[in-house]
C-alpha cells in the first residue's frame, strides 16, 4: 500500500470516509448532533472531495461533551471495546478513547509498517522504554514489534524499571533498538556514561525510534551526536490510536498511513485548507477506527504537507515534523511565542546538559 498508485489510495480513502460517516451517524450522538446543526447528512459525503462539508472538531468540543455526558462522552463509537486509553490531560480534562479489537489489530499493523520502514527486522531485540499505562505508545509499539516477529524487551518507563537497570539490560541482553521519548534517549545516555559505559563500545543499539514527544531538528542532532546512530521521528496521539505517520530510512518527512488516515492542513483562523507547503494546523480523520472515531479532528499541531515525492519510492504523502503545538503557545506583549523555538536555541549549545526548564516571569520588558 505504501507504493500503490495514488488513485488506488484515494479509492480506499473515499470508501473509508463514507463508511465512517455512516457508522458515526448511527453510533455516535456527538457527531450526529454536530452534523445536523451544520446541515450535513451522510448522503452529502460521497468521498474525500466532500470532506470540507464536515465541521472541524476541536479538543474543547470533546471536553465539553465529556463534561455533559460523563464519564465517556457521546463521541465514542462502539463501546464494547477491548480497552480504553486516555490523553494525559496536560491541557484540560483527560479524554478517554475506546479501542475495539479490530482497531487494535489495525494499529498493530500500522506500527509494524512504521518499524519495518525504520529498519526493524525479526532479528532485532527492541527495548521498549515507554510507559505501559493509559499512555498509549508503549502498548501499540509493542504490538507492532511482535507483529514483525522481533523480540520485545518491555522494560517500561523509569518508574517501572530504573534507568540504571535499563542500561544494564540493554548491555547484557544485546538490545539493538531503543524505543523511547527523545528526552529519555538523552537521559539514558547520561546515566550510561555516569555508570562508566561507552555508548558505541558497550552497546549494540543501532537505531533509536522516538514517539511521545516532538523531535525538533536541534534535539535530533544532539541525540545523534551522542549516540552516533540514526534517530527516527514518529508523530502519534491517543486520538489517532497510534501510528498515523512515520519516517522512512531517508528521514526527510513523515509519511502518512493514508489507507487509515486522511490529513488536512488548515488556516487556524479560517479553518480553510491551505496550499501544500504552507504551514497550518493539522486536521485528522481516522478512516479505520470504530471505538473512538475522529473525523476532521484538530489535533493542535502545526505542520505542512510536503508535495514533492519521496525518493524512497513510497507514494503516500508526507508532512513535515511538527514545528509547534497550539496548546503550548504563549503570548508575550501580543507576540506568539512557542517553547519549541526556545528549545531549538538551547539545544545548539554543547555547554548545556540534556535537560532544561522554562521559567515564566512577569518582567517589565518592552518589545521593540
Amino acid at each position: 500500500m505504501e507504493r500503490a498508485p495514488y488513485e488506488q489510495i484515494r479509492e480506499i480513502q473515499d470508501y473509508g470516509l463514507k463508511r465512517l460517516v455512516n457508522y458515526c451517524w448511527e453510533h455516535s450522538p456527538f457527531y450526529r448532533k454536530t452534523w445536523e446543526k451544520a446541515g450535513v447528512h451522510p448522503g452529502d459525503i460521497r468521498g474525500i472531495e466532500d470532506i470540507f462539508k464536515i465541521p472541524i472538531v476541536s479538543k474543547e468540543e470533546l471536553q465539553q461533551d465529556l463534561k455533559q455526558n460523563p464519564p465517556f462522552g457521546t463521541f465514542q463509537g462502539d463501546m464494547s471495546a477491548c480497552r480504553i486509553q486516555s490523553s494525559t490531560g496536560t491541557t484540560g480534562m483527560p479524554k478517554p478513547f475506546f479501542q475495539t479489537r479490530r482497531d487494535w489489530d489495525i494499529i498493530g499493523n500500522l506500527w509494524a509498517r512504521r518499524l519495518n520502514a525504520q529498519g526493524i527486522t525479526p532479528a532485532d531485540r527492541v527495548q521498549m522504554s515507554l510507559s505501559y499505562s493509559l499512555f498509549i505508545p508503549g502498548f501499540t509499539s509493542t504490538e507492532g514489534v511482535m507483529k514483525l516477529g522481533a523480540t520485545v524487551i518491555p522494560v517500561g518507563s523509569g518508574a517501572a524499571t530504573s534507568t540504571e537497570r535499563q542500561v544494564i539490560l540493554a548491555k547484557d541482553w544485546g538490545t539493538t533498538c531503543l524505543i523511547s521519548t527523545p528526552t529519555f534517549a538523552l537521559y539514558f545516555a547520561d546515566v550510561a556514561e555516569k555508570m562508566g559505559y561507552d555508548l558505541k563500545r558497550d552497546f549494540q543499539i543501532k537505531r533509536l525510534i522516538h514517539t511521545g514527544e516532538a523531535l525538533p531538528k536541534a534535539l535530533r542532532m544532539k541525540i545523534e551526536e551522542r549516540w552516533q546512530v540514526p534517530a527516527y521521528d514518529n508523530l502519534g496521539s491517543v486520538e489517532s490510536g497510534g501510528a498515523p505517520t512515520y519516517e522512512c530510512e531517508l528521514r526527510n518527512g513523515l509519511h502518512v498511513n493514508e489507507d487509515a488516515f486522511y490529513f488536512e492542513i488548515v488556516d487556524p483562523k479560517t479553518g480553510k485548507n491551505v496550499p501544500d507547503g504552507q504551514e497550518g494546523l493539522l486536521v485528522m480523520t481516522t478512516l479505520y477506527k470504530e471505538g473512538a472515531p475522529m473525523i476532521r479532528y484538530s489535533i493542535g499541531d502545526f505542520t505542512k504537507i510536503i508535495s514533492e515525492p519521496c525518493s524512497c519510492g513510497r507514494t503516500i504523502r508526507r508532512i513535515a515534523s511538527v514545528s509547534s503545538k497550539i496548546d503550548d503557545m504563549l503570548k508575550i506583549s501580543g507576540v506568539a511565542i512557542y517553547p519549541t523555538s526556545a528549545e531549538t536555541v538551547v539545544r545548539k549549545y554543547k555547554e548545556f546538559g540534556s535537560e532544561y526548564a522554562r521559567l515564566l516571569t512577569k518582567l517589565p520588558i518592552k518589545m521593540l
